[in-house]
């Protein structure tokens, strides 16, 4: 599931969305098996790197850790079949993070913690990302926090039978 070769530069800005949330909360739930190891690593267009391992999502289906950033930043390169497989996802809603978003991969650094060689378009956008979230207001950090408490719980809250009179 999304093993797509984006050619297109990301997005300026990432998705996050129901179908994202939706795969991030598939993505942490998944297992890695050390048998399922892939070939390498997976690097996208944008210079995003996957990790080594894949990963079985709860339905059975095999991805990479790509997957949420391949959401957030490549939708227009995404099939249909694939969006229609991502929104049939019932494992809940989780907000991303950076590794998620960005992938695995952080620029080199110098022994004084200047970055070394060329950056990369999506280390731009990690640090953007990273920035905007260590200095987001509290009651934005507060609203995502308890999102992820909201969207773990709203289906049994749903569920349930209140007492008619």
């Amino acid at each position: 599931m999304l093993y797509i070769e984006p050619r297109n530069p990301p997005s300026e800005e990432p998705i996050i969305d129901g179908l994202t949330m939706k795969m991030v909360a598939a993505l942490r739930k998944a297992a890695t098996l050390p048998q399922r190891q892939s070939l390498g690593f997976h690097t996208c267009v944008c210079g995003a790197k996957s990790d080594s391992t894949d990963f079985i999502l709860p339905n059975g289906l095999r991805t990479n850790s790509l997957c949420v950033h391949y959401l957030a930043y490549h939708r227009a390169e995404i099939e249909d079949g694939e969006l229609w497989a991502v929104d049939g996802l019932a494992d809940g809603f989780e907000y991303p993070n950076s590794h998620e978003l960005h992938g695995g991969g952080l620029p080199l650094r110098d022994r004084h913690g200047r970055q070394v060689g060329a950056t990369e378009e999506i280390h731009r956008r990690r640090a953007r990302y990273d920035a905007r979230e260590r200095d987001a207001p509290l009651s934005r950090r507060l609203v995502r926090m308890l999102w992820r408490f909201g969207a773990r719980t709203w289906g049994k809250v749903r569920r349930r039978r209140w007492p008619t009179s």
